[in-house]
């Protein structure tokens, strides 16, 4: 059977009675005409620019072509193709938020012009050793990197991975800050509610912010004293959490239900469908907001310095490790998936030895906060 011809297509500028003409790609589908609008000759002012914005078309018309290993993509083709195709399939919308952002500001720039089959290991190596940013902004531009060429194999563009070799190490230059207990209670000293109980909460369980503003009142068992994480909240949007291993049920320490009781009885939104922090008008609320406006603030009035979110999580972690608790109890607690393959099989019960444990740090951070003078209250 004679292969089929690498399928080209025709680009031309159509013009336009109103408005800036157009160019127009035209190619043959199953034997019918196929055409699509790719840009106006204002945003594609050369045949050049055209050109490029078409590739990734071009690639997905001739997947099936054999003939189309004599064509080749170039890392801008694949990634235009990239966020086009693979990437809404399987991420939620802030992470392709962050794909575009990584794509524009670093691997466009170097990237984009060279073909998939020439990129080499040593080449990104040695840009990656020598590029002028931080080693998390690196670690990122890494991984995507190799996710992008994952989806070129998918495609059966390349046989391998040319970043499968490349090292980055993501290694903190800064240890995570954690709170000792006496700085945890003069931060909530100075947090009217129902900020108070929302750093309780966050500190207590160890939560992700995204968790902690995803939890709704249907989550809280207070009868068998447990809340369930099922979902994350970012900027707005509504997903399932982080990883398999991130939901879970926890446990809940007396004292804590009982200033959830006390939240939820001053709260406006109360059934099982609620958020337990919910804003205003009952939707979700936004962490940068809460952490710049009264968090930060806070901080600053109880003299302890920077915080952010993540250093409640850290000082729960640090609290877990300090007070003796074995390792497998802190990596159910925590929810974390990649500890070791060998650990990583685990019941999801609340246990008594993590019962114990999560009772331990909530009395660490808790204990003297309960017995002083609670702050003002403030509408939510």
């Amino acid at each position: 059977m004679q292969a089929l011809r690498y399928q080209y297509g025709n680009l031309t500028v159509r013009e336009r009675k109103k408005g800036s003409d157009v160019w127009q790609f035209r190619w043959a589908e199953n034997g019918k005409p196929k055409s699509m609008l790719i840009g106006t000759v204002e945003k594609l002012p050369t045949k050049a620019d055209a050109e490029r914005a078409v590739e990734h078309l071009r690639s997905r018309i001739n997947a099936n072509n054999p003939q189309s290993q004599f064509h080749s993509i170039t890392v801008g083709g694949l990634i235009d193709r990239f966020m086009a195709e693979y990437a809404p399939k399987r991420c939620r919308s802030k992470t392709l938020w962050n794909y575009r952002s990584v794509f524009k500001n670093h691997i466009r720039p170097r990237w984009a012009a060279e073909f998939i089959e020439d990129v080499r290991t040593a080449a990104v190596q040695d840009w990656l050793d020598a590029y002028p940013h931080s080693r998390q902004v690196k670690v990122h531009v890494r991984r995507l990197l190799h996710t992008l060429f994952e989806a070129a194999i998918f495609w059966e563009m390349l046989r391998h991975n040319p970043i499968a070799l490349v090292r980055q190490s993501g290694k903190r230059l800064k240890k995570p800050r954690a709170l000792t207990a006496t700085e945890f209670r003069l931060l909530v000293a100075e947090l009217p509610q129902p900020w108070r109980t929302m750093i309780l909460v966050v500190a207590c369980f160890g939560l992700r912010v995204s968790e902690l503003l995803g939890l709704k009142w249907g989550d809280v068992n207070f009868k068998n004293l447990t809340i369930r994480v099922e979902r994350s909240t970012v900027e707005g949007e509504v997903n399932e959490t982080k990883t398999e291993t991130s939901e879970g049920d926890l446990p809940l320490d007396p004292a804590l239900a009982e200033a959830l009781l006390a939240h939820r009885a001053r709260s406006v939104y109360v059934s099982d469908s609620d958020f337990v922090f919910a804003g205003r008008e009952g939707g979700v609320r936004w962490k940068d907001s809460i952490l710049e406006d009264h968090i930060k603030p806070a901080a600053e009035r109880a003299g302890i310095g920077k915080v952010g979110w993540h250093t409640f999580r850290h000082t729960y972690s640090t609290l877990l490790g300090s007070l003796a608790t074995d390792i497998k109890v802190q990596q159910e607690l925590l929810r974390h998936s990649n500890i070791q393959t060998t650990m990583n099989v685990y019941t999801q019960a609340v246990t008594p030895k993590k019962r114990e444990a999560a009772s331990r740090v909530v009395h660490a951070l808790y204990e003297s906060v309960l017995v002083g003078k609670a702050p003002p209250a403030a509408s939510c």
